[in-house]
């Protein structure tokens, strides 16, 4: 499992108070890029042929095929709770698998809310850089987003994001 580290996106901060996110229940993605993102990306954009995460990177996804699908994989079962003033989000893994050839390498997975804005303005959350060199995965093999501990599902232990 490759390690990696989480960092928000500024623009997250203000969504949350213009209620862009409800993070229990809004649909979560993760999509695949080559390209940095910018703390100061502000949308993805599912309108374009890849997504692009847009405002100053501009980063376009992986291109759809041998089983990557066009816009990343959903967070399956997102939860969003508070205890004592800090509330945390998690959620099931996020596997990735290829088929059919090998992919375009990756170093960025981004995670944005798939069900606030429009398609054209997806709110951004977060994403992860898995380091330089990248990720390239070969006909079979498989690559998890999850959590920095051993790649299982998030838990309140090991969460996608805090907040306090």
């Amino acid at each position: 499992m490759a390690s990696s580290t989480f960092y928000k996106f500024n623009q997250f901060v203000e969504d949350i108070g213009k209620e862009l996110h409800l993070l229990g229940t809004d649909s979560l993605k993760i999509l695949l890029t080559n390209t940095a993102p910018n703390a100061a990306d502000t949308i993805v954009d599912t309108t374009t042929t890849p997504c692009t995460v847009k405002a100053t990177s501009n980063a376009v996804e992986l291109a759809a095929g041998n089983n990557y699908t066009k816009g990343g994989n959903t967070v399956a079962t997102p939860v969003y709770a508070q205890s004592a003033g800090t509330a945390k989000l998690y959620g099931v893994k996020v596997t990735f698998s290829c088929t059919t050839a090998p992919w375009s390498t990756f170093r960025y997975a981004v995670l944005y809310n798939d069900a606030g804005g429009t398609t054209a303005t997806r709110p951004v959350i977060g994403y992860w850089d898995y380091g330089v060199g990248g990720v390239t995965l070969g006909i079979g093999e498989t690559f998890i987003v999850g959590n920095s501990n051993d790649g299982t599902d998030w838990t309140t232990t090991y969460p996608i994001l805090t907040l306090a």
